[in-house]
C-alpha cells in the first residue's frame, strides 16, 4: 500500500503529529503550518515543510519527508535540497529533518552519504517500531491503521469508530479518513466485510464525504441531462437515457476512486450501457478486487 500521500494528508490535517513523532519539543506546534515548497531554479519539491510562526524567531523549520521505496541516493537528494532551501530562502532560525520509514528495510543509503546520518538535526523515524496503539493522540491510530497488517485491521477500526462516535467534533472527519484508508488498504474487502469492520448499519457507509459528494454529483448530472433530453425530444426515451447517463456518470467516479483512471474500453461500456446495466455493475463495485470482476460474467 503506498501511504505517502495519505500521511502527507493527514500530517497537513495535524502539523503536531510530526513533532509528537519524531520526538521533537517546539513552541507552540499547533501554529505551524505545512507547506510543499518548490525550489527555485532547479527540480527540487519539497513534499512537505513546516513553517513556524513568524513571531517565534526560536522556533525552528522542519523538513519532512516519508519515504516508502529503497533509494541509495535518497539522502544526498534530501539534505542537497534543504541547503539549497537554506541558501535561497534564508532565517535565522534553525531547522530539522525528519524522515519517516514503514520500516527499517526500506531505508538505503550510499557510502558517500553515511557521514551524514549522524547529524544531531536528522530523525530518521521507522514507525513499525513505534506503538502508536498506546500513543494518547487519536489520529496516531489512524497511521496504524495505514501501516497495520490485515489480520490488526479490524480491531483499530474498531478503536476508532469508538473514539468517533465519542468524540464526532474534535476537527477530523473519522468516517472518510476510515473508507479512504479501507479502499487503499483492503481492496478485496466485500461490502459485509466493510459494514462489520466499521460497526455500523447498511445505510451508515452512505454518510461519507466521498459518498455524499459522488452521490450528489452524479444525481444532479443524471437529473440534468434527463430533463434536458426530455425537452429537446419530447419523447419519455429521453428523460431516461438522461437517467442511464446519469447512473453512468456515478458509476464513473466510483470505479475511478476505487481503480484509478479508466481504460478507454471501460468508457465505451459505460457509455453504451443501460440504466439497468449500469444498476447492475455499480451493485459490484464494493466486491469487486479488479475492474473486470465489476462487469461480471
Amino acid at each position: 500500500m503506498k501511504t505517502d500521500s495519505l500521511l502527507y494528508d493527514l500530517f497537513q490535517s495535524d502539523p503536531a503529529l510530526v513533532f509528537e513523532l519524531a520526538g521533537l519539543k517546539v513552541p507552540e506546534p499547533r501554529r505551524y503550518r505545512f507547506v510543499s515548497l518548490e525550489v527555485k531554479q532547479t527540480a527540487f519539491r519539497f513534499d512537505g515543510l513546516l513553517e513556524p510562526p513568524d513571531d517565534l524567531p526560536a522556533a525552528p523549520r522542519v523538513y519532512l519527508e516519508a519515504q516508502s521505496q529503497p533509494d541509495p541516493a535518497f539522502y544526498l537528494r534530501f539534505l542537497g535540497e534543504i541547503l539549497l532551501h537554506l541558501r535561497q530562502y534564508p532565517a535565522p532560525r534553525p531547522w530539522h529533518a525528519v524522515v519517516l520509514y514503514p520500516t527499517s528495510a526500506i531505508e538505503r543509503f550510499d557510502p558517500s552519504s553515511a557521514p551524514f546520518l549522524g547529524l544531531a538535526n536528522l530523525h530518521r523515524i521507522y514507525l513499525d517500531r513505534l506503538d502508536l496503539l498506546t500513543r494518547p493522540e487519536p489520529k496516531l491510530w489512524l497511521l496504524a491503521l495505514m501501516l497495520a497488517e490485515p489480520g490488526a485491521v479490524p480491531a483499530i477500526v474498531e478503536r476508532l469508530q469508538i473514539h468517533r462516535e465519542a468524540h464526532p467534533d474534535d476537527g477530523i472527519d473519522w468516517l472518510d479518513w476510515l473508507e479512504t484508508v479501507l479502499v487503499y488498504k483492503l481492496p478485496k474487502l466485500t461490502r459485509e466485510e466493510i459494514q462489520a469492520m466499521f460497526n455500523l448499519d447498511p445505510n451508515d457507509m452512505k454518510k461519507s464525504r466521498f459518498y455524499q459528494q459522488v452521490y450528489a454529483e452524479g444525481r444532479t448530472e443524471g437529473r440534468t441531462e434527463g430533463r434536458t433530453e426530455g425537452r429537446t425530444e419530447g419523447r419519455a426515451e429521453g428523460r431516461i437515457e438522461g437517467e442511464a447517463k446519469g447512473e453512468a456518470a456515478l458509476l464513473r467516479r466510483l470505479l475511478e476512486r476505487k481503480f484509478g483512471p479508466l481504460p478507454d474500453a471501460a468508457q465505451q461500456r459505460l457509455a453504451t450501457a443501460d440504466a439497468e446495466t449500469l444498476l447492475a455493475w455499480g451493485d459490484r463495485v464494493l466486491d469487486a478486487s479488479r475492474l473486470d470482476d465489476v462487469w461480471g460474467g
